[in-house]
């Protein structure tokens, strides 16, 4: 019987355990398989809906990631966060996080590849005259049918481009142009499922999942197109627009600022590893799960030595406690181990 596992990816999507011959075929597949890229360009909406994520998202990068741009390419968005996810808040009664709807919204509208805001706002300044497609969503149908609704979520917009046009206009745009020249030299029109992928930055939505579930998403819509934000430094966006897929990348690897982010990056991640006794007690617990007493006896190390490591491990989140019975035992979390290796990696070698 397969096994259903819960992964970042659509909610039809069910990864499954399957046997390595499969998984060589699939590979195989992967490598050979080609998805049409539409031409990659700047787009407004991108920048926005990069911000107005960053402003109103609960999840923990999203204060460090607007600290990091207010001190770097957009001083002052700091200060919008409470005001705006106050007002994006009484919008919604739901629990959906970010913004979800904006890309999808803007590409409803026509407007999703447009480098300036207006006809996104005058999207948003009127209902649709016919019913758009049907939508999961249900903030999009709410859009769609509430004008006042509608209105306030332009307003909530307009109040976040109205700090980030400026920078937008001045210097983000022509960066993000030569950054959507670069893409386009990298890959054809039409490239394989495996290129894409190996191109994908580090902790991009597309190399958190599974190679697998990345693969099975990207030969679902054979359509995407590349996207460079400038006011994004980490990560990116992956929409499914439902005939295609989106995907914004960082475009401020541009920026003399970036290196100097990337180097610090780099560095803190492998800080946890620099340490030799840690990573002894690392490699135990990698080959026998043990609580604090047990590895101090099997090491030969102090009790306050084995407890402080095992600390700073598990606050990298590189161990994991396990209760046996009446013992706590930590094992190491190997995914999570290989996704700090594999960022500090991928950081290093984009600069190739």
């Amino acid at each position: 019987m397969a096994t259903r596992l819960d992964v970042n990816a659509p909610d039809d999507f069910v990864h499954r355990f399957i046997p390595m011959g499969v998984m060589t075929i699939m590979a195989a597949v992967a490598r050979s398989t080609t998805v049409s890229l539409e031409d990659s360009s700047p787009a407004a909406a991108a920048e926005l809906a990069w911000l107005l994520d960053l402003l109103v998202q609960t999840a923990r990068y999203a204060e460090p990631a607007l600290d990091e741009l207010d001190r770097s390419l957009l001083p002052g968005v700091s200060a919008l966060r409470e005001p705006i996810k106050d007002r994006f808040t009484s919008l919604w009664s739901d629990r959906v996080s970010g913004c979800p709807e904006l890309l999808i919204s803007a590409a409803d509208g026509g407007c999703l590849a447009d480098q300036d805001g207006r006809r996104l706002f005058a999207w948003l300044s009127r209902l649709p005259a016919s019913p758009q497609r049907r939508h999961a969503l249900r903030r999009l149908a709410r859009l769609d049918t509430d004008i006042r609704l509608r209105r306030a979520y332009r307003d909530i917009l307009s109040e976040v481009w109205k700090l980030a046009e400026p920078v937008w206009q001045k210097r983000g745009r022509a960066l993000a142009a030569a950054a959507s020249r670069d893409w386009n030299r990298r890959l054809s029109a039409s490239a394989t499922i495996t290129a894409i992928l190996e191109q994908m930055p580090p902790r991009h939505p597309l190399t958190r999942m599974t190679r697998a579930t990345a693969a099975a998403l990207l030969r679902r819509r054979q359509r995407l197109a590349v996207v460079p934000i400038y006011f994004c430094m980490s990560g990116g966006q992956l929409a499914d627009l439902g005939d295609r897929l989106h995907v914004g990348v960082p475009a401020s690897a541009r920026e003399p600022i970036r290196r100097t982010r990337d180097a610090a990056f780099v560095a803190d991640r492998l800080r946890v590893l620099a340490e030799p006794t840690r990573v002894r007690i690392l490699i135990h617990l990698m080959s026998v799960p043990s609580g604090v007493m047990a590895t101090t006896r099997a090491l030969g190390m102090s009790q306050p030595t084995v407890s402080e490591h095992v600390r700073v491990l598990a606050a990298a989140g590189l161990v994991r406690p396990v209760r046996k019975r009446r013992r706590m035992e930590y094992a190491v979390s190997r995914r999570s181990l290989e996704r700090l290796i594999e960022d500090a990696r991928a950081t290093l070698t984009r600069w190739a």
